[in-house]
């Protein structure tokens, strides 16, 4: 992962969005460095109790051997959709570590109970003012994904999927991050495949979408351009 730039895209004393664009250099290396990512467990060793550790240790072992089966490339080196969600989650994720050096969390496809139909974020961080970031990806073959990432992450705001998924990330944030997000403190990443097009014009339909007033009245808000 080479992440090719980042920029402030609109700044005020409630909000503060911006745009990260990750490029992937190999999707074949990139692929079985998340598999690798994946499969390692060390963060289980974080937590003191035990029986959290086994709890942890039980959903995340199985779920790792499930992705590495089915994470794979397609025809004409070209990634398939479960696949691509899952590049386009884990390298945003590493992202906004990297140049933030925000919390550390690993994929939350690895440690959440899963619920049919109500699947909620796909991944977390905290940023240094310890606000909860839940951040979403989408991949999508032939456009830009950032529309239909606007639109699900606005619907689960609405919809108070933030506030359900505290019962799953519970254990990785301070007892203080968790009660803001309570208040309406909350910060949001949108991950999403890019194609071809400018990061100018990608910043411009950002802008634009009905969606963007409504989401960047939040404590940060981060778009992650993945070119996959």
């Amino acid at each position: 992962m080479k992440i090719l730039e980042h920029r402030t895209v609109d700044f005020s004393p409630n909000t503060n969005v911006s745009f990260i664009r990750v490029d992937v250099e190999d999707l074949s290396i990139t692929i079985k460095e998340i598999i690798t990512i994946l499969s390692d467990l060390s963060w289980i060793s974080r937590f003191d109790k035990k029986y959290i550790r086994s709890s942890f240790e039980e959903r995340a072992t199985e779920t790792a051997k499930y992705l590495a089966r089915n994470m794979k490339i397609g025809k004409d080196d070209r990634v398939t959709s479960d696949t691509g969600e899952y590049v386009v989650s884990e390298l945003a994720r590493e992202a906004i570590v990297q140049k933030f050096g925000y919390l550390d969390i690993p994929l939350a496809e690895l440690f959440k109970e899963q619920v049919i139909g109500n699947p909620g974020f796909d991944f977390y961080s905290a940023n240094s003012d310890d606000i909860v970031i839940f951040g979403e990806a989408k991949y999508l073959a032939k456009q830009n994904a950032y529309g239909v990432g606007m639109t699900q992450v606005a619907r689960f705001i609405r919809t108070k999927q933030d506030i359900s998924d505290i019962n799953d990330i519970d254990k990785f944030f301070s007892e203080k991050a968790l009660d803001a997000v309570h208040e309406g403190e909350k910060a949001y990443s949108i991950a999403f495949s890019s194609k071809t097009t400018s990061s100018d014009r990608i910043i411009s339909g950002i802008k634009k979408h009905k969606k963007y007033a409504e989401l960047s009245q939040y404590k940060e808000l981060i778009f992650v351009a993945v070119n996959v």
